[in-house]
């Protein structure tokens, strides 16, 4: 498969070292470690935010030879932190002034996804943090990016608000063959991603299939990441052949178990 993000032997200061990465077009990436691992940094590298002398080539061009508007349409990001700078007075005109007519379907159906419609006459100002999430996550995709950037805009969130923001944006991964670079602290948020990076010191110290990766129990915790609760349960029962493989269903460990 073709790769749209590739970075070979990143270096930045005394923050990321001889990063190298390939990202294929329509993969769903996830990207964890602790706190202060590199992962915001390498993610302000996509988004240039940083120049670094280093050769990136995103969507098969080096990034340096994009202008900031050029970019911008290959490249939608969501930082989290950042701060909500509105232009409109309604949810409605501030996603409207995007758009063309032949985007207006698209603009339905997005406010439908995200489970905005009944805002569409609110000030933007006036969300809750969780619905301005939605709002700036639709508007960094209404253009069709081929990428997007989220840089741990999971924080905080209850667990059914976050299973909601991956539901939406495994969809739109789908539909709209969107390729998705998300960083998160929590393990949890990683299991259904394409592939993982795991960082530590500003390098990767462990990357591949969610699963396979979550199996190093003993590194990731000393890395100071917590296992998600099945996962570590799996691997425990694995250690004495009680299962032969990650079970993420409980009702089907304990069918397994009583075989």
């Amino acid at each position: 498969m073709a790769s749209i993000i590739n970075i070979k032997d990143l270096d930045y200061k005394d923050i990321l070292h001889n990063i190298d990465i390939s990202i294929n077009k329509n993969d769903f990436i996830t990207i964890s470690g602790s706190n202060k691992c590199g992962k915001t940094t390498l993610i302000k590298v996509l988004n240039k935010e940083i120049d670094t002398n280093n050769k990136i080539k995103v969507n098969n061009k080096d990034i340096k030879e994009y202008s900031l508007k050029e970019y911008k349409d290959v490249v939608g990001s969501v930082i989290y932190g950042t701060d909500n700078l509105y232009l409109f007075n309604t949810v409605e005109d501030e996603i409207n002034y995007l758009l063309d007519k032949k985007l207006k379907n698209r603009y339905k159906e997005l406010m439908k996804l995200f489970k905005l419609t009944k805002y569409e006459k609110t000030n933007p100002n006036n969300l809750d943090k969780y619905n301005k999430l939605k709002l700036n996550i639709l508007k960094e995709v209404i253009l069709k990016p081929k990428i997007l950037l989220l840089d741990d805009i999971l924080l905080y969130l209850s667990d059914k608000e976050t299973n909601e923001i991956l539901k939406i944006l495994k969809y739109l991964q789908e539909k709209d063959k969107l390729t998705i670079i998300l960083t998160t602290g929590n393990l949890n948020n990683t299991i259904d991603s394409d592939y993982l990076y795991i960082l530590s010191e500003g390098k990767i110290v462990l990357e591949g299939k969610p699963l396979e990766v979550l199996e190093k129990d003993n590194l990731l915790n000393r890395l100071g990441l917590e296992l998600p609760f099945m996962i570590d349960l799996s691997v425990k029962l694995k250690d004495y052949n009680l299962v032969d493989n990650i079970k993420l269903d409980m009702d089907r460990m304990v069918k397994d178990l009583w075989k």
